[in-house]
This record gives structure tokens, sequence and C-alpha cells, in this order.
């Protein structure tokens, strides 16, 4: 049975007290880091040495490293890249700096209901997928407004996977 969460049911400070990667920065990764640097969440942006869109996350003011070095530093990981892309980047650069009780997110579930990625049993793995593409997202947020989401626990490696 599906449950309806609304703002009221949502505790900012627990993510307010996590360091959040966010691996990407198209059009939900940009949306995602910004929302979360503007409600007061320590956040950086992990993206290749030669990706072009690290110019335009360091002028937007958020922190820029490798992916590798961003997961190792964060608790809680975002992958929106390419699901293309995502398994290499995952196995290369995400999968050997997780430590136990790290949470793993995806903004929609291919990688992990195809078994692209598989993710050892110590980690917890989530999907928040809003229901805007980021440009929307960002302008809601922006609004003092928000868009739907769907939210789904994978594995809860912590028993705390859904705060």
């Amino acid at each position: 049975m599906a449950k309806m969460y609304y703002d009221a049911d949502a505790d900012l400070r627990l993510i307010q007290g996590k360091q959040v990667a966010i691996i990407g920065y198209g059009s939900q990764g940009h949306a995602h880091a910004l929302n979360l640097k503007d409600s007061g969440v320590r956040v950086k942006v992990g993206l290749a040495a030669s990706s072009r869109s690290r110019a335009k996350a360091q002028a937007a003011g958020l922190e820029v490293g490798d992916v590798a070095e961003v997961s190792k530093w964060a608790n809680v990981i975002m992958v929106l890249v390419p699901d293309t892309t995502a398994a290499t980047l995952y196995r290369d650069a995400i999968e050997p700096n997780l430590a136990a009780g790290d949470m793993l997110m995806f903004a929609h579930g291919f990688n992990i209901r195809f078994n692209t990625i598989t993710v050892r049993n110590d980690v917890d793995v989530s999907m928040v997928a809003p229901k805007s593409p980021g440009h929307r997202v960002r302008e809601l947020y922006v609004e003092g407004a928000g868009t739907p989401a769907l939210i789904a626990i994978h594995q809860d490696a912590t028993g705390q996977a859904m705060r």
C-alpha cells in the first residue's frame, strides 16, 4: 500500500547532519545539489576531471571534486548520471569508497532492478525520484514549493533507511 508523505512529515535536520555527494550535474544533479545547499546541507558535486559541468557547478557556489573523492567524503551518495555510465562509474569510483552504513541513492531504479549495480549488504540503497525534470524541481524550490516524488527502499542495512 502506498503511503503519502508531506513537508510536515520530514525532519530536515536528518539530512542537514549528513555529508551529501551528488554525482553528476545534469538535469537532476544541478537541482538536487542547489536545493540541498540552499537548505543548509553540506553537499559536494562529483564530476569527472574533464566534465564541462565543473565550471557551472563552481559558478553556482558548489564544491566540486572527482567522483571517488566526494564519494569517500560523503555518507549519502546520490547517483544522477545516465544509466549507460552509472554501473562503470559505481564500480570504479563509488563502490571502493563506500563505508558501512552509507546511503546510496538513485533517482530511478533501472540499475538496481536489472542488477547492473549490485551493492554490498552493509549499505542502504534507496530511490528518490522527483516527478518533474530537474529545471522544474529547482524552479519550484526557489518559489517555495515542491514537486511530488516517489520514494523506495531497496536495501535497509542500517534499519534507518527511511529516515
